[in-house]
């Protein structure tokens, strides 16, 4: 009997070494991201993090603008984990002090655009929008591949949407590419000013900026994107050949937006950086080939 229990205790301390040296479950970090406005964009944070060596497991929240993350301490960091976001995304990633919740679902939750930010560029000279005058434009480009862009000067997440279109003039210095941004009064933060100051952020030859304060625009390109209320942080993409003919804008080969759903806007159409310079890419492509 002795020796029996002498076993069982053998058996057990054996079982309790392996416990002590097994491998620990992971450090955990949370980061907050800004610049997530739906599912999409929780979708394609997630499949960064999936891809992030690393990282062994994140749950993502769009509607708490945050990410936690577990992995291997001794693989990556948190730091190296915020700018594989950022970098991927273009999104504004910090780490939370002491991993503390940023938001709870308690707490009022910031959708697309309640949040606004004052612009912080050197102001430019921002012409009035005129539809005749960039719909002349926007045909004179008809043989390259064009963006076009409605844009609140103060939103955050148009801020955001704005740094994406940046990235993609950056990425394709192609003389193939047009850019078009209008600049809408949709908050009350919003004026000529603050779309100076915001356009003055990013300047290219190839992109056209403008200044819209009746929101006639807004009012165009909602029509032909069936959206509820005036169009405005979306981001549309056209192929060549395309050509804006009388007064409404054509349809456009293919579009994003930072919109609720209760504005009308298909969600599974949320604002992809990725996404979005990979279509680029193939236009630019097919219009060389």
């Amino acid at each position: 009997m002795n020796q029996r229990v002498k076993s069982v205790f053998t058996v057990l301390a054996v079982m309790l070494a392996l416990g002590a040296n097994a491998a620990p479950e992971g450090a955990r970090t949370a980061l907050h991201i800004e610049g997530m406005t739906c599912g999409s964009c929780a979708t394609a944070v997630k499949i960064v993090l999936g891809k992030t060596p690393g990282v062994k497991n994140a749950t993502v929240s769009f509607e708490d603008k945050r990410a936690d993350v577990t992995y291997d301490a001794q693989t990556t960091s948190p730091q190296k984990i915020a700018a594989a976001i950022a970098d991927a995304l273009a999104y504004k990633v910090t780490i939370a002090e002491g991993n503390s919740p940023i938001q709870t679902s308690n707490e009022p939750q910031e959708t697309a655009c309640d949040l606004s930010k004052k612009p912080t560029g050197k102001p430019i000279l921002l012409p009035a929008y005129r539809s005749d005058e960039l719909r002349d434009e926007f045909n004179r480009a008809s043989g390259r591949v064009r963006m076009v862009a409605l844009l609140s000067p103060t939103c955050g997440p148009c801020q955001h949407g704005q740094r994406v279109v940046q990235s993609v003039f950056t990425k394709f210095a192609d003389p193939q590419l047009r850019g078009f941004v209008v600049w809408l009064p949709m908050l009350p933060s919003d004026d000529a000013a603050a779309a100076r100051s915001q356009a003055g952020t990013f300047t290219d030859t190839r992109v056209v900026q403008r200044w819209d304060a009746s929101r006639d625009s807004g009012t165009q390109f909602s029509k032909i994107l069936k959206l509820k209320g005036a169009a405005w942080d979306v981001y549309l993409l056209y192929e060549p050949g395309v050509k804006w003919t009388g007064a409404t804008p054509p349809a456009p080969t293919f579009w994003m937006h930072q919109l609720r759903a209760d504005h009308g806007a298909d969600q599974r159409l949320c604002l992809n950086p990725a996404a979005m310079t990979a279509k680029v890419e193939e236009l630019l492509k097919v219009k060389k080939g």
